[in-house]
């Protein structure tokens, strides 16, 4: 049996006496002990129908990675963009900022010294994209920290995949998907920067 995926320190199952008198929710926090929430990820092509027609990813992977890895996995994941991009960015409770596109290497340079924060802060959403008239290449991390990945290069993808030692798995589930605690980053670690500051500093930087 496969080991439990490690979670950003700001991201936990409920505590039992924090179990709301909800018996759905109760029945999802006994499911979750058995959870499948492990390393590895789920693949699926598209769909042929008329609402994805004009979008142009060819597949949809979700990937469980352990924390302390995955700022390595996106970097990884940023070879399948071409030499331009956009970041992603946004509080959890508010739109989705899209940056201008930029030189990738750029980007991932001066994000680099963000990555504790963008890896880790439950309350913000990230990602790096490229979206033209025949192609869309997307490395989203919501708020549950794993990766959703929208692509057009199969062979790379589980190429960098196998790199990781990460497997495909069809049944495998996600943090979110069970009863789960968000709690600030700041809380655990007085140096990380606050949500909302990073937000600007992104925000002065690519808006």
């Amino acid at each position: 049996m496969k080991k439990t995926l490690e979670f950003p320190k700001t991201i936990r199952f409920l505590n039992e006496d924090e179990i709301p008198n909800n018996p759905s929710i109760l029945k999802r926090w006994e499911e979750s002990k058995t959870a499948n929430i492990v390393q590895g990820y789920t693949f699926k092509l598209k769909e042929n129908n008329s609402e994805n027609e004009s979008i142009g990813f060819d597949f949809f992977a979700e990937i469980n990675i352990d924390n302390s890895n995955l700022w390595n996995l996106i970097v990884a994941l940023s070879k399948t963009l071409p030499e331009v991009a956009a970041v992603l960015f946004g509080h959890i409770d508010f739109d989705l900022n899209y940056g201008n596109y930029e030189e990738k290497d750029s980007i991932l340079k001066f994000i680099n010294q963000y990555k504790k924060e963008l890896t880790q802060d439950a309350f913000i959403n990230f990602g790096l994209i490229y979206n033209d008239d025949e192609s869309l290449v997307e490395i989203f991390i919501d708020e549950s920290k794993y990766i959703k990945y929208w692509g057009v290069d199969e062979e790379l993808f589980r190429e960098i995949m196998n790199d990781f030692k990460l497997e495909e798995i069809e049944n495998l589930e996600f943090i979110d998907e069970y009863p789960k605690v968000r709690e600030v980053l700041t809380r655990f670690d007085e140096n990380a920067i606050d949500s909302n500051l990073l937000i600007e500093k992104l925000s002065e930087k690519y808006l």
